[in-house]
């Protein structure tokens, strides 16, 4: 990697570990994003530079009207080659990509998700940091965000905070 880029996965998921419903649905999310509280959220997408999402979640984001990460580089891994306002698709091995990357100096990329190319970072261990928001409740099934043949890494806790809606917020640095 060039120039000492951050990854950070900024990701919710249930208490038993699921970030989305079997089809792709996040709207169990929905209680807790008119909860009122912002979890910190505006103060991270004002920090970071470039945003990294898989495809299927691009397609999710696209039904949720405009387009929220105008302003910010935004790269979609995807097989498949196309065009569209506001992204570049990606087709290349994650380690690649991010050799590749043209950063700033400490730039702070955002891993939006889904669970694949996140497992994809994690696989190569390219993630510095990890925020993860503990959703009180349990879906029982759907997408997990770990997969199982993850390998072991060692997270050192930076930090923890809870609201008043239940949400636990749990933030990891690698210790790589």
């Amino acid at each position: 990697m060039n120039k000492n880029p951050k990854v950070i996965l900024y990701i919710a998921m249930s208490l038993d570990g699921y970030i989305a419903r079997r089809d792709g649905s996040v709207d169990w999310l929905d209680k807790f994003n008119s909860s009122g509280e912002d979890y910190g959220y505006y103060e991270f997408f004002d920090s970071i530079e470039t945003v990294l999402m898989g495809s299927s979640t691009y397609r999710q984001i696209l039904d949720f009207g405009e387009f929220p990460y105008k302003g910010k580089n935004c790269f979609v891994f995807s097989s498949k080659n196309k065009k569209a306002k506001h992204v570049e698709f990606i087709n290349a091995d994650v380690r690649q990509f991010l050799q590749n990357l043209k950063v700033k100096e400490n730039e702070k990329i955002w891993l939006v998700g889904g669970a694949n190319l996140a497992n994809q970072f994690i696989k190569h261990n390219l993630i510095d940091e990890y925020i993860l928001f503990t959703m009180p409740v349990l879906l029982g099934s759907g997408i997990k965000l770990f997969d199982k043949t993850n390998q072991e890494l060692p997270l050192l806790l930076k930090k923890t905070e809870t609201f008043k809606s239940g949400v636990i917020e749990s933030h990891y640095q690698s210790a790589k």
